[in-house]
């Protein structure tokens, strides 16, 4: 799963030069959920901790593993939707964020990860498939209103929410 990688980046800067140093940490699963859309698995989601604990003030990550293809531009679209629909008014800086999303996740395929992380200073790194640091974006509105999406009360998913928070187990599929 990649939980290692996850785990060193809750723990150590981003900026550290190589990643062979994280292979000694570890990460713990919050909760876990699947989204379906219609008759659609679009991905499944997993909410990890440095204890398995959640505390939206504390570093944590959010993986999602596509269980389809799907346009990065799409889903960026998509998240600036939801952040908007939230509370984002500002226009240009929805602009920018999509346009920085876009860049960075470009096509997914069926299996790709891609991994959000909320760090220490209230920034958010982007990772894909465990390894590839794709960036971050460092403005705290941004943070706020992404992982917002999943782990606010006011989520249009809050089934999902509840499982990725550990608050409602999972139903077997």
């Amino acid at each position: 799963m990649g939980a290692t990688l996850l785990a060193w980046l809750l723990v150590w800067p981003v900026q550290a030069t190589t990643l062979a140093a994280y292979t000694a940490k570890k990460a713990e699963v919050v909760g876990t959920t699947r989204l379906t859309w219609l008759i659609w698995d679009v991905y499944d989601a997993a909410l990890y901790s440095k204890d398995g604990t959640f505390a939206a003030q504390r570093p944590y990550v959010l993986e999602l593993t596509y269980l389809r293809a799907l346009d990065g531009g799409k889903i960026a679209a998509k998240s600036i939707e939801e952040m908007q629909r939230l509370g984002l008014s500002n226009k240009a800086k929805a602009a920018e964020w999509q346009t920085t999303m876009t860049d960075w996740f470009g096509g997914v395929e069926k299996g790709t990860r891609l991994a959000a992380m909320q760090n220490a200073d209230g920034s958010t790194t982007f990772v894909k498939d465990s390894k590839k640091i794709l960036g971050t974006i460092k403005d705290k509105a941004f943070t706020q209103y992404f992982f917002s999406i999943w782990l606010s009360k006011n989520t249009l998913k809050p089934t999902l929410r509840e499982e990725l928070l550990g608050i409602r187990k999972v139903a077997k599929r």
